[in-house]
């Protein structure tokens, strides 16, 4: 049995014990997973809301506040993972954090007060965020992290379709809300199987050339596109049953839409893999502004079912698929992996201010500035992550 708890006696080198281990397909499938139930809180987050709404009889306001203090733990946590991760034992910390995930939902199945409700949540968020760090940051230092980050979209997308299609409707019918929250512990449970094979560290990925080379100009403008781009997604997400009730669309047709969209996420994470790999690295930042602009151009023309249904299917796919390209190239950009840590939390950021700017563009039951708005976002975003990633490859080829 290999090791992982020596230090190359070089500053920046690594054991190739642990090099070794975090290449091994357990161990990328473990952080894999571990990243999986770190994101839980956030997939399923609506279902929590109707949850502590009609059950507990909390008004609008307070669920939201809720919601946000679980994602304000997610995104401070993960954020934060730039000054902890490489520093602490990954086995030890993902341990503690798994403990604080499964006893804070636990504890939030007897709370039936606002206040209580609000920190339980917190932690669970917190907890979260540390799991999503360390799993993110494990699957960075892989050899082929690119693919991985791509094969890490398709299968949140699957544990997102599976959840809300066949396990928690039959949970939440049977037992409410209480049964939500403890299926999230079982889940959370399996995060131990992925503590076993972690290694106890990552890889010592800084050096005094990269940090000469890796100016904080570069890192923000690429965090920057990105939050334009999580902006574009989250503000046309919050609309789109008003977009489909303006093109004179049944609530039961967008449903419909809404359902099988979430199959096309799984294969928008996977696809990113084959097209760059047919095309080259960049060539999924590309095929997602011209997905998203055929898909803009839908919904802004879209008269029936079906072609809102494309739309939203396409919304989907160009969504994990940029996801899982910005995660690549922003561990291009950012050879320390820090920028991948830092990504989860703007796209928390993008989800917030996304409906917020799009909620005042719209015009009465015109949408047309929404659409026009998610295209500038998109474009703009792209195209600077895309400028910044061959920029940073042709200064690694020199």
């Amino acid at each position: 049995m290999t090791t992982d708890t020596t230090v190359s006696a070089l500053p920046h080198e690594n054991d190739p014990h642990l090099v070794e281990k975090i290449n091994r397909i357990s161990t990328v499938s473990a952080a894999m997973w571990m990243t999986v139930v770190g994101t839980l809180g956030i997939l399923f987050l609506p279902l929590l809301v109707s949850g502590i709404i009609d059950e507990l009889g909390f008004s609008n306001k307070q669920a939201g506040y809720v919601a946000a203090a679980e994602m304000a733990g997610v995104a401070i946590v993960s954020g934060l993972g730039i000054f902890w991760v490489r520093r602490v034992n990954w086995v030890t910390v993902a341990t503690l954090s798994t403990v604080v995930f499964i006893a804070a939902n636990w504890a939030s199945t007897g709370i039936d007060s606002y206040w209580p409700m609000l920190a339980s949540r917190f932690l669970v968020g917190s907890a979260s965020g540390a799991l999503l760090a360390i799993g993110l940051a494990c699957q960075s230092d892989s050899k082929n992290a690119d693919r991985i980050f791509g094969y890490w979209v398709a299968c949140q997308m699957t544990v997102s379709t599976v959840g809300y299609i066949v396990i928690f409707p039959k949970v939440i019918s049977s037992w409410g809300l209480d049964g939500f929250l403890f299926a999230l512990i079982a889940l959370g449970l399996t995060s131990f199987l992925s503590i076993a094979l972690l290694p106890q560290r990552g890889l010592n990925r800084t050096t005094s050339h990269e940090k000469q080379q890796n100016n904080f100009l570069t890192s923000a403008l690429a965090l920057v596109g990105a939050l334009l781009f999580f902006m574009a997604q989250g503000g046309l997400w919050a609309f789109l049953e008003r977009l489909g009730l303006a093109a004179n669309l049944t609530t039961a047709q967008i449903g419909f839409a809404l359902g099988i969209s979430s199959v096309l996420g799984i294969l928008g994470g996977l696809a990113k893999n084959w097209i760059a790999d047919a095309l080259g690295m960049l060539s999924p930042f590309l095929f997602v502004i011209v997905g998203e602009l055929v898909m803009l151009f839908l919904f802004a023309t879209s008269t029936n079912n079906i072609m809102f249904a494309i739309a939203v299917c396409m919304l989907q796919f160009c969504w994990a698929m940029g996801m899982a390209a910005f995660l690549g190239g922003l561990n291009v950009i950012d050879k320390t992996g820090g920028l991948v840590l830092l990504l989860m939390s703007t796209a928390k950021v993008g989800y917030s201010l996304g409906p917020a700017l799009m909620g005042r563009l719209i015009n009465g039951d015109d949408y047309t500035n929404v659409i026009l708005a998610s295209g500038a976002l998109v474009v703009v975003g792209m195209i600077t992550a895309v400028t910044l990633i061959r920029s940073r490859m042709k200064l690694v080829e020199a």
